[in-house]
C-alpha cells in the first residue's frame, strides 16, 4: 500500500514501521491510517492526529509479554489485572506509552486513541473513537460480521461501536475467553444513548 507522509514525523514512522512489521501487519495499520483519515474528515477531528495514532497504534504488537509488562510498568497509563491476564491486550498502553517516550507524542488524544484502541473506553474521545472504529474496518481485514459494522460506520460512529463490541463478545464467549470490562461498559453506554 502506497502511502504518503504528510509530516516529518510520518515519514519517519513510515520508514520504522515498513521494517519493524511484516507485510501483513503493515497493512493493517496503513488500511487503519486510510479509515481514520475518512472518519476524521467526516467527524470533524484532527486528520493530522488521527494520521499519528493510527500509525503508532499497534507500535508493541510484536514485543513479548515480558518486554509489554516492563514497558507498561514505566508508563502512566494505568492497566487493571483484566487486562493483564489477557496479554494481547497489553500492546495497547505499552504503544501509548512507546509513542510518548520514543516519538516525544504529547498530545492526550492522540495517546488516548492508541492507549484504548482494542478495549474502548466509556469516556473516550472523539480521536480514539475513530480509531477504535478503524482498528476494526480497516480494507484488509477479512471476517463474518465485518461488513455491515462497515456499513455502520459510514452512518455512525456510536452505532458502529456498539456492534464492534456486540461481536467482541460474541466471539470471546464462542471461545470461552475472558471479556474486558470495558467492552462491556462501552456498550452499554453507548446503548443507554441510543435508547
Amino acid at each position: 500500500m502506497k502511502f504518503e507522509a504528510k509530516s516529518a514525523l510520518e515519514e519517519k514512522l513510515i520508514t520504522i514501521l515498513a521494517e519493524k512489521f511484516s507485510s501483513k501487519r503493515y497493512n493493517h495499520i496503513m488500511g487503519v491510517v486510510e479509515v481514520s483519515e475518512k472518519l476524521a474528515k467526516r467527524e470533524g477531528a484532527s486528520r493530522e492526529k488521527v494520521r499519528i495514532a493510527a500509525l503508532l497504534h499497534d507500535y508493541a504488537k510484536n514485543c513479548p509479554e515480558e518486554e509489554l509488562t516492563g514497558i507498561i510498568k514505566d508508563c502512566n497509563w494505568s492497566v487493571d489485572q483484566v487486562e493483564l491476564e489477557i496479554p494481547e491486550l497489553l500492546h495497547a498502553p505499552a504503544s501509548a506509552c512507546l509513542a510518548e517516550h520514543e516519538f516525544r507524542v504529547s498530545d492526550e488524544d492522540v495517546l488516548e486513541a492508541i492507549r484504548f484502541h482494542t478495549i474502548g473506553n466509556p469516556g473516550m474521545g472523539l480521536l480514539a473513537k475513530i480509531i477504535y472504529v478503524a482498528d476494526y474496518t480497516e480494507p484488509f481485514r477479512n471476517f463474518p460480521g465485518l461488513e455491515s459494522v462497515r456499513k455502520l460506520s459510514l452512518r455512525s460512529l456510536e452505532l458502529a461501536i456498539i456492534a464492534i463490541c456486540n461481536n467482541t463478545i460474541k466471539y470471546n464467549i464462542a471461545r470461552g475467553r475472558v471479556i474486558h470490562p470495558n467492552t462491556l461498559e462501552l456498550r452499554n453506554s453507548y446503548l443507554r444513548r441510543k435508547l
